[in-house]
């Protein structure tokens, strides 16, 4: 199953008729160029699931970084976080659903 098909079922396991509306994904684009993926941990089983910051640069246009983090505005809610290079997006897909679905997760 390919990266983008494990991220559509891991999205629809955690749509409840509430989280998807208040919460949810969002991929989008960075000026560098790159990508941006925020996928909103709140009421999920990940909610309070550790996670090491991830770092790699290959190069110029292959890198990916990772992270989770907490915030209180405007109500606390915890998010995964990837930046990633142009061609890098299947693999920030990958780190979250590698962390998603371990036995960690």
């Amino acid at each position: 199953m390919s990266a983008l098909e494990r991220f559509q079922d891991w999205y629809l396991a955690q749509c409840d008729g509430k989280w998807e509306g208040d919460r949810g994904i969002t991929v989008g684009t960075l000026d560098g160029p790159g990508w941006r993926v925020s996928v909103d941990l709140t009421g999920t089983y990940l909610e309070n699931a550790g996670f090491e910051e991830f770092v790699v640069e290959r190069l110029e246009d292959d890198w990916a970084h990772a992270r989770v983090v907490e915030s209180t505005e405007p109500a606390w809610h915890r998010r995964f976080e990837a930046f990633c290079g142009p061609r890098s997006l299947t693999e920030a897909l990958e780190i979250f659903l590698d962390w998603a679905e371990s036995p960690e997760g």
